[in-house]
């Protein structure tokens, strides 16, 4: 019978299956060496080699917060390196050239788990480019100054609502007072005389409003003031650091008179800073 005989496998046959062997242990090679090398091989890790640190404040009085932000490890190693925490000593009072240093806890287990050596715990770091306060002022056409005009500009357009509603006491709580105007008076540096309170800017403003009802009307005039607070070298105005408030003042006093008004900041800062006028021109102020 034809069928019924046994044939040996023709060359090209046993060639095809060398091959397909020879593949099946090369795959099956790669995937161990894949294996150790992710999740059996040690490995060293330094754990704080790419700790972030987030520096706030002036020098003499700056603080500092630690964390780490990469996210570009591999599985294992991003498991294990979201379990760490940092500590830093010391991290607050701090001035330009302050050794602080970083120390980084893990999640042991974690780390046996995955064969990884943490290296580099500990750190010593350097303290650098922490803004200091100002041993002179910019010159007068410095564009740091346009840029203060426009956000205290900007921030009476905001506010003006709220200011008209709510820091006119003349008027009833019914009444809608409208603007009739807004005048810059001055502009004034705050040098404080410790470290414990920071230097300020001072943007001043006379406002006046109305409110009419027939044949009555009803005027008042109030001053204002927006502060900019921590001016430093880093001429970095924070919108958390701006803040206006309506400079309360009896209703006889002038502030248009700078003595009356010097006098104003001694009672309210308690003598605490010195004084220098920014004498911007008002119709500088006012474009």
């Amino acid at each position: 019978m034809k069928n019924g005989h046994f044939r040996l496998p023709n060359a090209n046959s046993r060639k095809n299956k060398f091959v397909t062997a020879i593949s099946m242990l090369l795959i099956l090679s790669g995937l161990y060496a894949t294996c150790y090398i992710f999740f059996f091989r040690t490995v060293e890790v330094d754990v704080t080699k790419d700790a972030f640190l987030q520096y706030s404040g002036e020098s003499g009085s700056g603080e500092v917060k630690v964390r780490n932000e990469m996210l570009n490890y591999n599985q294992r190693i991003q498991e294990f390196m979201d379990s760490v925490t940092y500590n830093v000593s010391p991290h607050q009072n701090l001035s330009n050239g302050d050794i602080i240093t970083v120390q980084a806890s893990y999640d042991e287990d974690l780390a046996k788990r995955y064969h990884i050596k943490p290296i580099e715990s500990k750190r010593e770091i350097v303290v650098t480019d922490l803004p200091q306060r100002l041993d002179e002022l910019p010159e007068l056409d410095d564009p740091f100054y346009k840029t203060l005009h426009e956000k205290s500009k900007n921030y009476l357009d905001k506010n003006m609502k709220s200011i008209l509603n709510e820091d006119f006491t003349v008027f009833d709580r019914d009444e809608k007072p409208k603007l009739d105007n807004s005048t810059y008076l001055y502009r004034v540096f705050l040098k404080s005389k410790n470290k414990e309170q920071k230097d300020k800017i001072l943007d001043v403003y006379s406002i006046e409003a109305s409110f009419t009802e027939g044949e009555q009307i009803k005027k008042d005039k109030i001053y204002y003031m927006i502060t900019y607070n921590e001016i430093n070298t880093s001429f970095e105005i924070r919108d958390e650091n701006i803040y206006g408030e309506k400079i309360i003042n009896s209703k006889d006093t002038a502030l248009e008179d700078k003595k009356t008004f010097e006098s104003y900041i001694n009672k309210k800062y308690k003598k605490q800073y010195e004084i220098t006028y920014l004498d911007v021109p008002a119709q500088q102020a006012e474009k």
